[in-house]
């Protein structure tokens, strides 16, 4: 199958620290593969160097084929990344709508006004908020700020959409709904890495997944095979647990 993202030796230092170090791996068009590690493990500086938020010490990161590590943040989502954040971030002063097709204007397919507003809508509708674009962003709950921030992640049409514990914070009603609404973008062919602690979501979602512990890989492959890993369980558990 295709690769829709490939990452090569790819390392990020701050100073002595080493936050990712010498990480590789693959994902195919379609998959959807989980992200997992400690706290600490270097899960989201991944993301940020995928996205372009930050720029690796060294080695590469292609999409589609197309290098794009250390290119500008605006540069990468028009080359086809989106990415949702472990803090909501949206413009509480705008409504539902306007938030939405923002993206659209704004990603690679730059639409016009009309056209960015036709794709926030069938957007929305995905994400099931149709109906409400009239509201502020800072009105709605704290699900349906997740469900408006990947609405317009959606909105730029991603090659690659990258979700950084979406379903965090969520009660158990909520995260039926969060593990519904992904599962089904994953059925229409979207290629998706998601960062997760719930280990419920992530079998539930993720046919495959690779785990860090301090800037290193340690495990890909099949997500049941991997939880079983003691090597996996003694990164979460310690040593003791293994």
């Amino acid at each position: 199958m295709t690769a829709v993202l490939e990452i090569v030796d790819i390392a990020k230092t701050f100073g002595g620290l080493k936050a990712v170090d010498g990480l590789s791996f693959s994902i195919s068009q379609g998959e959807v593969v989980g992200l997992l590690g400690p706290n600490g493990s270097g899960k989201t500086t991944l993301l940020n160097l995928v996205s372009g938020a930050l720029r690796p010490t060294s080695g590469s990161i292609r999409l589609a084929g197309v290098e794009i590590s250390g290119r500008r943040p605006d540069l990468i989502a028009r080359a086809g990344v989106a990415r949702t954040f472990q803090l909501v971030r949206l413009l509480p002063s705008l409504s539902i709508l306007d938030n939405v097709a923002l993206g659209a204007a704004f990603g690679p397919q730059r639409h016009s006004r009309r056209k960015a507003e036709d794709v926030a809508r069938h957007c929305l509708v995905q994400v099931g908020l149709a109906g409400r674009e009239h509201l502020l962003a800072g009105e709605l709950t704290y699900i349906d700020q997740k469900r408006l921030e990947l609405a317009r992640a959606l909105a730029t049409d991603p090659k690659l959409l990258l979700l950084d514990e979406w379903l965090a914070g969520l009660n158990p009603t909520e995260l039926v709904e969060g593990i519904d609404l992904i599962r089904r973008l994953a059925g229409q062919g979207m290629t998706i890495l998601l960062v997760e602690h719930i280990m419920s979501a992530v079998r539930a979602l993720c046919p495959r997944a690779v785990v860090m512990a301090a800037g290193v890989k340690i495990a890909d492959g099949p997500t049941s095979a991997v939880l079983d890993d003691t090597n996996v369980i003694s990164a979460y558990l310690g040593t003791a647990h293994a």
